[in-house]
């Protein structure tokens, strides 16, 4: 079952922002100044340039989380995480500044094996929960009040 992420206002900001920067300043920037090794209109230039905007594109339309059998996978556009929700301990929420782009989006803070923590924001959080919860009843919730399942 997949769970799409939540994609709030700042989180769209900075990564569109971003890249519509990057274009604009292929577009419409003037020469470049000084000594640069790299500069955007070289080819090298062109090349770092269209894998930010890959990457940025990668993490805005790849992230999400998957249940497989007892695992939650999670992606973060090319970044993986695979965590067995057997060893999932405690799931709460949170406002972390620093796993989060943006402070305006509550996190999921899932606390698995002895010291692991891993921050999610899935769209659904109740249905993702309740999933969780059928594999492994043992979870604790932690200022976590769920809807019913809407199944």
């Amino acid at each position: 079952m997949y769970f799409p992420t939540k994609k709030d206002v700042w989180f769209s900001i900075i990564i569109w922002g971003f890249i519509l920067f990057m274009i604009l300043i292929y577009i419409f920037g003037g020469e470049p100044v000084g000594w640069q090794l790299i500069t955007y209109k070289s080819i090298p230039g062109y090349i770092i340039g269209a894998l930010i905007i890959t990457l940025l594109l990668w993490i805005w339309f790849g992230t999400g989380y998957k249940i497989e059998g007892e695992f939650l996978k999670v992606r973060y556009g090319p970044f993986k995480s695979k965590i067995n929700i057997k060893e999932i301990k405690v799931i709460r929420r949170t406002k972390n500044p620093f796993t989060a782009p943006a402070l305006s989006v509550d996190r999921l803070e899932i606390q698995f094996s002895k010291f692991d923590v891993i921050n999610i924001s899935p769209k659904s959080e109740s249905q993702l929960i309740h999933s969780l919860l059928a594999i492994n009843p043992h979870i604790q919730l932690d200022d976590i009040s769920l809807e019913p399942n809407e199944n």
